[in-house]
């Protein structure tokens, strides 16, 4: 057994903090590995950010969005309330600490190229780890492989994805390059203005990301698993070891403790003496009855910043981006310009808005989740700031912690996610 092993120390429980979908999935793969797990939430598990995501298994996003590409175009981005990247105006003091962390890392070709090496396992992990998660936990009546489909509008707009493609040849990715007309046929109703597409015949969606977390806290408990309600305090620590979870009226013994609590993670590590500089980058969806939807697969236009995902309770339009401090007021004219994106390239597909909602996306500076062993403690464990890839990277982060917990190393390039990098 490892010096780095919880259960070299004690027997108490494993506290998973945020029952989310990284904390869902994490505590089932400690759970395999045969730990004592506490999945604790102030909340109901996956009532949070996991609700509302596009649904979308995104294992072939391999370029991190800080870069020199995204940075060129934020002043641009930042003049148009209505573009897919906007900064909530009362957050904007609040937030230049980390836009500058931002530039700093897009501006940084080390540091980029950090973000791509580190994609690549990343991604290889995640879209295993999701298919034993999906025959392991009975989820295959909530996922779909029907593939998805990246539109372009312009020519330009799709040559600025040669990078990426190549990248993804690199990994083995399977994809198609398609014309408009052949786009138009993978998800009728589009548009005559697109011009180009990526078909990616292998991509995976879910039709109720809310049942996927839903269901994998069912099989967590009845396999054993235990789940608490509490707002974290504090920590109670002897050395170096984190040996109770302090809550408002008690406290939890724990062998080891994972903090995988999305944006409110910054919140943690403070009290654990180090720096997970997170912001809200705040995404909205809107539910809209499925009239003449006749596709049934995730389509994207990425220069829009948002995705169209059939789902079984009607066509899910999720994405855009909104940097703001948390705990603001939601701004729902965002929600309104995704009705708009919906008319702009799917005419006369959708009918009668069903429900719209808002969701924290727990985002670092550099665009790299933190997966790893926290800085100078033994026994605590992070897996936050996926950003985007919530959803698509929780099932290999559970994994990645169950290996470190067993005291295995992670791969050099997921270095780069290490949780102590900010100080």
């Amino acid at each position: 057994m490892s010096e780095h092993s919880s259960e070299s120390v004690t027997n108490d429980p494993v506290i998973v903090i945020g029952a989310g979908i990284v904390g869902a999935a994490t505590a089932r793969a400690l759970q395999r590995n045969g730990h004592k797990v506490i999945l604790l939430d102030s909340a109901e598990p996956g009532n949070a950010t996991s609700f509302g995501n596009a649904g979308f298994l995104s294992v072939d996003s391999l370029i991190p969005l800080a870069r020199p590409a995204t940075l060129k175009k934020v002043p641009q981005m930042l003049m148009d309330r209505d573009g897919p990247l906007t900064v909530h105006p009362p957050s904007l003091p609040w937030l230049l600490p980390w836009m500058a962390r931002f530039a700093l890392a897009a501006m940084s070709q080390k540091e980029v190229q950090k973000g791509k090496e580190m994609f690549r396992p990343l991604m290889l992990e995640a879209d295993i780890a999701w298919k034993a998660e999906i025959q392991a936990s009975g989820l295959g009546e909530l996922f779909r492989t029907r593939g998805a489909l990246y539109v372009y509008e312009s020519e330009a707009s799709f040559q600025g994805t040669d990078e990426m493609r190549g990248l993804q040849s690199g990994k083995g990715t399977e994809f198609e390059i398609v014309d408009g007309n052949r786009a138009r046929e993978l998800a009728p109703g589009l548009s005559p203005t697109i011009v180009r597409g990526i078909h990616y015949p292998n991509g995976t969606h879910t039709i109720n990301p809310h049942k996927v977390v839903a269901t994998l806290v069912e099989r967590f408990t009845a396999e054993g698993g235990t789940v608490m309600r509490g707002r974290v305090r504090g920590f109670r620590r002897d050395g170096n070891r984190v040996t109770a979870v302090q809550l408002t009226d008690s406290e939890i013994p724990a062998s080891a403790v994972m903090i995988a609590a999305g944006r409110a993670s910054g919140e943690l590590t403070r009290l654990l003496g180090f720096n997970a500089p997170l912001v809200a980058e705040r995404g909205y969806h809107v539910m809209v009855a499925p009239d003449n939807v006749r596709f049934d697969l995730p389509v994207s236009p990425p220069d829009r910043g948002l995705f169209f995902t059939p789902m079984a309770e009607g066509l899910r339009i999720a994405g855009t981006v909104e940097l703001a401090a948390p705990h603001q007021p939601p701004s729902w004219h965002r929600a309104d310009l995704l009705k708009k994106h919906l008319k702009d390239i799917f005419p006369g597909v959708g009918g009668a808005e069903q429900s719209r909602w808002i969701g924290e996306r727990p985002t670092l500076p550099d665009y790299r989740p933190a997966i790893g062993r926290a800085p100078r403690l033994a026994n605590v464990y992070c897996g936050y700031g996926h950003q985007h890839l919530g959803l698509t990277l929780a099932t290999a982060t559970g994994r990645l912690i169950a290996r470190l917990m067993e005291g295995e190393e992670l791969p050099s390039a997921l270095q780069a996610c290490d949780p102590g990098r900010f100080g």
